[in-house]
Order: structure tokens, then C-alpha cells, then sequence
């Protein structure tokens, strides 16, 4: 297959998306902020197979590749490593080689979970991660941090109202309900702004998190494996998506 082509300069003000992981929980959110985006389901665009992800590609030719499908269940990845290997390292890999082929700006969701430490979290910090889910979202940041006109997004949300009866105590975020998270993915999404952003909202526990939309839940001792603090810095996504954030003084 030939792999040398290219598109045409991106129309600032009328840009084509395609976003993978179209069914999931932030996905399916955005597609309903625009339903214009086009969305391959696995069976069209497998993102392990490189040839399946170029051909899906170039048929359609999107100005801005919006990389949300990933395996995030941090459990899981501590079990059996080849998941986070094949789906969010190759397969980021696969999307960050075929967009620098077809000139299209890649943006990629990566999660709080990279950081270690007392928040809030700057872009710029050290970082080693202690746990295999966060391993494989940053060697998807790796291949996505080749393209200069690529974008990180680090971020964390839950669908709304909290699913569950229990939540670990004394653990800290900037997590957000996935209706929330939407409109500021696909503002990023569009925006210019390259290198890593934190998204999120105000430093919270995830308890009052969770207590938003479910006040009975309770507390349980968080495992060793889960950071104490994720608060993400926000001073970029103020600076870059300031007009579509509500004042949160």
C-alpha cells in the first residue's frame, strides 16, 4: 500500500473531525455536540492494523484526528500488559504514523493518572508512573509527541449520575462528568494549541465528586495502586479554551 500522500491545507474555520472510540462513554457524548463528525466503528478502522487505520484514513481525509478509544480500566492492564501494548501503545502508534502521512493534526486523551505526587499537576512536570494504565497512555503520548502538530490531552470523567455505592477516600481530582468533559475535548479538539493540556475542573475529593450526583455514596480505603492526588494545573486550558470555560472563581 502506498503510504505517501498528502492532504490539503486545513480550513481553519470548517474542519473535517474523525474520531475514534465513537461508542464509548466520551465519545457518544461529543458526537452529541456534533454529530457531523465521522466516527468508524472497529469493524471499519481496526487502530491495531496499520493498513486498516491508513485506508480508513485517506478515504476520508479528516483535518483533525480526535484519538479517544483506548482500553482504561487500570485493573486490567495490571493483569494482562498485552492490552495496553496493542491497543493504546501500537494502536496510538498506527493513528500518529498515518496522520504524519496524511497532514492531519492529531489530538489524543490521556489520562490524570501519569502523575504522581501532590497536586495541582503542571504539563511540564516529572513524571513516572507506578501502575501499567498510565505506562500504556504514556507510550501513546510518546508516538503522538512526534507530530508537531499534535495535541495531549490529560483529563479524567465519569459518566453522570456516579455509578457507584462506593468511592476511596483521600484521593483528590480535577475529574469532571463526561457532559462536562465533552464540550471542552472538541473545543481543544479545534483550538491550535499543541504540546500537553490538563483538562478538568476545580480540585475536588472524589467523594464531593461523587456526592454531586449521588449523595448517599460511601468511602473505602484506596488501594495503593490508585494516586492520592491528580489535581491538574489549568492555567493552559484557561489561557487556550478561555471562552468556552464558565468562570470557576
Amino acid at each position: 500500500m502506498d503510504y505517501s500522500c498528502t492532504l490539503p491545507a486545513r480550513c481553519m474555520k470548517n474542519k473535517k473531525i474523525l474520531m475514534t472510540g465513537g461508542s464509548g462513554l466520551l465519545g457518544s457524548e461529543i458526537k452529541k455536540l456534533a454529530p457531523e463528525i465521522i466516527s468508524p466503528s472497529h469493524a471499519e478502522m481496526d487502530i491495531a492494523d496499520y493498513d486498516s487505520v491508513f485506508s480508513v484514513l485517506k478515504k476520508y481525509k479528516p483535518d483533525i484526528i480526535l484519538h479517544l478509544a483506548a482500553a482504561t480500566k487500570p485493573p486490567e492492564h495490571e493483569k494482562n500488559p498485552e492490552l495496553g501494548i496493542l491497543v493504546n501503545i501500537i494502536g496510538t502508534a498506527n493513528l500518529a504514523r498515518a496522520a504524519h502521512h496524511l497532514g492531519a493534526r492529531l489530538v489524543y486523551t490521556s489520562t490524570d493518572y501519569l502523575y504522581v505526587g501532590h497536586g495541582p499537576h503542571k504539563e511540564t512536570e516529572p513524571i513516572l508512573p507506578s501502575y501499567k494504565f498510565a505506562w500504556s497512555k504514556l507510550g501513546g503520548e510518546c508516538a503522538v509527541s512526534m507530530l508537531s502538530d499534535s495535541l495531549i490531552l490529560r483529563l479524567s470523567f465519569g459518566p453522570r449520575p456516579f455509578p457507584w455505592d462506593k468511592v476511596y477516600k483521600g484521593q483528590y481530582n480535577s475529574k469532571l462528568y463526561v457532559d462536562e468533559m465533552a464540550p471542552l475535548v472538541l473545543a481543544a479538539a479545534k483550538s491550535e494549541a499543541v504540546g500537553i493540556m490538563n483538562i478538568g475542573g476545580p480540585r475536588t475529593s472524589l467523594e464531593d465528586y461523587a456526592r454531586r450526583t449521588r449523595e448517599s455514596v460511601q468511602t473505602i480505603p484506596k488501594p495503593d495502586w490508585v494516586p492520592e492526588d491528580t489535581s491538574l494545573d489549568l492555567s493552559k486550558q484557561k489561557a487556550e479554551l478561555g471562552r468556552y470555560i464558565q468562570d470557576e472563581s
